[in-house]
């Protein structure tokens, strides 16, 4: 930390001019500073003196304030306070986020679909904030959102935001906003409405997306001509393979020339997003199959009831019968035991009003085999008797296709459950470290695919198998790319599968992308606490960092769930003793050394626990056990560079400096990325100044 000298104070907000500096503009600068008054970190925007006398400049920076408070949505940046001191500056105190704005993401890497739809519905639900209220924003462009590194999503800058009912502060005619994301009607000067925003929306989507601008031009006139002309110069899916066909009709409405004939604000786009997530990450409903048997629906009373009950029960079999794998019945009485599925129904009519209670009942289904019928009411209310039989049915079958899918979920396939299991034995393989045991893991998932290939799970630890292969072969980057694509594969087919942001958070890590990786990793265990791995690699990473308190809550976290992993209780111990606990760090290598002698016990093949017990047996002083760790390691797998590599590691903590480099000389030889490791990892210091060492690192 800086001298207290080098500190400035603006009200009761404390920051250094120079270190804490997070971005500036032609009217202000931002800062990280300490609120001394309540205690906590802020993000002190603060306007410039020289644009002080300019009451436009002064509003504008006023309107941000008041706008963004008025916002109150999660996707929008609190404000805690705006002021503007009788002998200073103006300026807005925010929350402080930590995360990316989205320009410079996109600078660096190109997104996935996946990716780009879960930011495009954080951003139109923020956006429909904006202008449920009655506000524009008038400025959508990838510099304006930030990616936390939560996983979360913030749209910022609302300092030329204007509510409907207020008096612009620009001139008709002058444009305000970032000219390559402009609506035809902003670059004319034009009134706006929230269809600006839309269009603007659709622009920066379509740069997201595809990686191109929409209206690209050499110089600012060229671009203004390129929006007031029309359609984008190329539809997404000419500047990027395998584009969705349903998001590019999507981001084409949104740039439409006429406003009408775009989405009317955020929350009509916001609608739209969800139904195409659900068009572009369900698979194929399941057929119905088997056996369904509808006995006579029972009345709760006399009159028309019984007539209506016949008409519902003969439609009903029409409408479900379409599905040719399943065969209806209308009998009399059902059997039970032989028939797979029977529904029994109980109308009540009551003037415009008709009720169906349904029961839909598989063949030997209890309360007690954890396989109960399953029941619902469907409700109607139409004075046209014909329209309020048609929703009834709409309504019952809806119940049926729902219930028989959802029954074969739980009872799924042998086939599906094959697959499954296969997937769980594979990441298992994988993790036992060697190269041999990857191969293997691999030729698993593959026969997992084919017997399911709508195995999300399997795609997701595929993703992760091809990040390994990037440290096992060289580096190669292919292997990233490759992981990145499973993993958006898995998210397609589960956008909740926690083990692929697990595996995308793993290829953003070893490419050097952090605050990506952090994400990823956090998203996982949102989606699933039980998610030891990517537990480990955040603590991990964290540890790295200097963030020990967090690191040490995640590798607790993970010792938890998987006891038997031992690179847990290592990363563990290097972040107790880092924080000068050393005596919790004996005594969590004692235990990892433990866990380990029991687990290859079970597991002799494990490679990864017993190059981990290595570590913690030489961090623990245990140089000779350390050392016949290391040994018993190569002998298991001799040709494996990365047995060799973390050989190496053992070696450099017991002292054993010339034999660890020729460990890594090996590694490197067998093909495994020591890059990766060599420059930052700590256990290799007493190595640097060694001439044969300089060399690999170099």
């Amino acid at each position: 930390m800086l001298p207290r000298s080098h500190h400035m104070k603006l009200a009761h907000f404390e920051f250094d001019p120079k270190r804490d500096l997070l971005g500036e503009g032609p009217l202000s600068e931002v800062y990280r500073a300490r609120d001394t008054k309540l205690d906590r970190e802020v993000a002190l925007k603060i306007l410039r003196p020289q644009v002080e006398i300019d009451p436009q400049a002064d509003q504008r920076f006023f309107n941000e304030a008041r706008h963004t408070v008025a916002a109150g949505h999660p996707g929008i940046t609190t404000v805690y306070e705006y002021a503007q001191l009788p002998d200073g500056p103006s300026y807005i105190a925010m929350e402080f986020l930590e995360g990316r704005t989205l320009d410079k993401i996109i600078a660096e890497r190109s997104l996935n679909f996946s990716e780009c739809l879960r930011i495009a519905l954080a951003l139109t639900d923020a956006l429909s904030a904006v202008h449920n209220l009655g506000m524009i924003h008038r400025d959508l462009k990838p510099a304006n959102v930030m990616l936390l590194n939560d996983g979360g999503l913030k749209l910022l800058d609302f300092g030329i935001a204007r509510a409907n009912n207020e008096v612009s502060i620009t001139q008709h005619g002058m444009l305000v906003g970032t000219v390559l994301y402009m609506s035809p009607e902003q670059v004319r000067g034009e009134t706006l409405d929230s269809r600006s925003d839309i269009f603007s929306l659709g622009a920066m989507l379509y740069h997201i997306t595809s990686g191109a601008l929409p209206y690209p031009g050499k110089s600012f006139p060229e671009v203004c001509m390129a929006i007031l002309d029309g359609e984008p110069r190329l539809k997404p899916s000419e500047v990027r393979q395998g584009f969705p066909a349903a998001l590019e009709q999507f981001l084409m409405r949104c740039l439409e020339r006429d406003p009408d004939e775009r989405f009317a604000d955020g929350t009509k786009a916001h609608d739209a997003l969800l139904v195409l997530q659900h068009q572009l990450t369900t698979r194929a409903p399941l057929a119905l199959r088997g056996r369904l048997v509808i006995p006579p629906f029972a009345c709760a009373q006399e009159d028309n009831c019984h007539a209506m009950a016949g008409a519902l029960r003969k439609d009903l079999a029409a409408d479900l019968a379409r599905n040719k794998s399943l065969e209806v019945d209308l009998l009399e009485e059902a059997d039970a035991e032989s028939d797979d599925f029977i529904l029994r129904a109980a109308l009540k009519v009551d003037g415009d009003l008709g009720r169906l209670n349904l029961e839909l009942i598989r063949s030997g289904s209890t309360q007690d085999n954890g396989n109960a019928p399953q029941a619902e009411a469907v409700e109607a209310k139409d004075a046209d008797e014909w329209a309020l039989q048609e929703t009834l049915v709409r309504g019952a079958a809806r119940f049926v296709r729902r219930g028989m899918t959802e029954g074969s979920a739980a009872q799924e396939s042998p086939q599906v459950k094959q697959a499954l299991a296969i997937t769980r034995k594979a990441r298992r393989t994988i993790h036992k470290g060697s190269s041999k045991h990857l191969l293997f893991g691999v030729s698993m998932l593959r026969k997992a695919l084919e017997l399911d290939r709508f195995c999300a799970t399997a795609h997701a630890v595929l993703a992760e198998a091809k990040v390994r292969k990037f440290l096992y072969w060289e580096g190669d980057p292919s292997f990233l790319e490759e992981a990145r694509e499973h993993a958006a594969r898995a998210l397609t087919l589960d956008p909740k599968n926690p083990e692929a942001h697990t595996a995308l958070g793993f290829a953003y890590h070893l490419s050097g992308h952090g605050e990506e990786a952090r994400r990823e990793y956090r998203l996982a265990i949102r989606l699933s606490p039980n998610e030891w791995f990517a537990q480990r690699l955040l603590g991990t990473m964290l540890t790295r960092e200097g963030n020990l308190q967090h690191a040490e809550k995640a590798l607790r976290t993970a010792i938890h769930l998987r006891p038997q992993y031992i690179a847990c209780y290592d990363h563990l111990y290097r972040g107790l003793k880092n924080q000068g606990r050393h005596d919790e760090a004996l005594a969590v290598a004692k235990q990892g050394i433990k866990a380990a002698k029991i687990h290859m016990g079970n597991m002799p093949d494990d490679l990864e626990s017993l190059i981990y017990m290595g570590f913690l047996q030489a961090r623990s002083g245990l140089k000779q056990d350390a050392q016949a760790t290391g040994d018993q390691a190569l002998s298991l797998a001799p040709k494996d560079g990365y047995t060799h590599f973390h050989v190496a590691i053992i070696r450099a903590i017991t002292g054993d400096t010339a034999s660890a480099v020729d460990a890594l000389r090996t590694a490197q030889d067998r093909g495994y990325y020591i890059k990766s490791e060599i420059l930052g990892n700590t256990d290799l210091d007493n190595l640097r100044g060694i001439a044969d060492f300089d060399s690999l690192a170099s």
